[in-house]
């Protein structure tokens, strides 16, 4: 690519830093600025937080559109021994692998009597914005299915942020509370299936194979389903990020297998698609 971008004449370049969609880097990307991009494996989510804005995007702007020029980045990265979590009430957690998670779940009376709903992480959890937006996340299926249950044990669930103790209730989450107060499904389980933990850097996003690990995780819910009798149609599927993309092929391997339409399926801020097939 540097050859190509040094062989190319200057004057096609647009001035500035900005990122279009010209087929030829040399059109947005000079030598120097090409020489200047990090290495994917350097790229954190940690790196990216604490650059501004602006330097962000265009810098995964640059990788991405780099990364697009030939269309023939196969994805290779299946993660292994993904960890599973269930979070409780009470706020204590069951954690195991997912090979080993439908075995606890059947020791736990009443699981999927009602409504299960599944997350599929995207985002590594090391940093606190994702943090915070994965235990929000996670809190409001808390307190939709069990409303009564965690007002009467002082939310301990929401010990993990002092900044949360503190704050004042937002309008938007007095609505949800209103909302949550009158669902129509008032119990209900949720299983995490934490992917982003394994997805430090910004390559092993890239180079995930969305179809694989989703085909791994959609014959585990066929599992699951089977092994503690729950109804396909109880089962919402969520996915965040890169997750979205791998919660839509775990859906349609649950469908392959099965036959059934899972109840819904829902991706929070899908991201690009960077390595993928022809």
């Amino acid at each position: 690519l540097a050859v190509a971008a040094m062989a190319s004449p200057s004057s096609g370049r647009t001035s500035g830093n900005s990122v279009n969609q010209a087929l030829k880097p040399s059109q947005w990307l000079s030598p120097q600025q090409l020489e200047r991009i990090e290495a994917v494996d350097d790229l954190t989510l940690e790196r990216l937080e604490n650059m501004s804005l602006e330097k962000g995007a265009e810098l995964l702007q640059q990788v991405y559109h780099l990364s697009q020029i030939n269309h023939d980045i196969e994805p290779t990265f299946v993660p292994s021994n993904v960890q599973v979590y269930v979070p409780k009430p009470n706020g204590d957690k069951i954690v195991a692998p997912l090979s080993e998670m439908t075995q606890l779940l059947k020791q736990q009376q009443n699981f999927g009597q009602d409504e299960v709903t599944i997350i599929v992480t995207g985002l590594p959890k090391n940093c606190e914005t994702v943090k915070k937006a994965n235990r929000k996340l996670v809190q409001a299926y808390m307190q939709r299915y069990n409303l009564q249950q965690q007002q009467q044990q002082g939310q301990k669930y929401n010990k993990d942020s002092s900044e949360d103790n503190n704050r004042q209730r937002t309008s938007s989450e007095e609505d949800y509370s209103e909302q949550a107060k009158n669902a129509n499904t008032k119990s209900g389980d949720i299983i995490v299936i934490d992917l982003g933990s394994e997805l430090p850097t910004f390559n092993s996003v890239a180079m995930l194979d969305t179809e694989k690990i989703g085909g791994i995780f959609g014959k585990w819910i066929v599992k699951m389903t089977q092994d503690l009798q729950l109804r396909h149609e109880t089962i919402h599927l969520i996915g965040q990020n890169i997750g979205a993309h791998v919660a839509g092929a775990a859906a349609n391997e649950f469908t392959r297998l099965t036959g059934h339409k899972l109840r819904r399926v829902t991706g929070l801020d899908p991201s690009s698609i960077v390595a993928k097939g022809r």
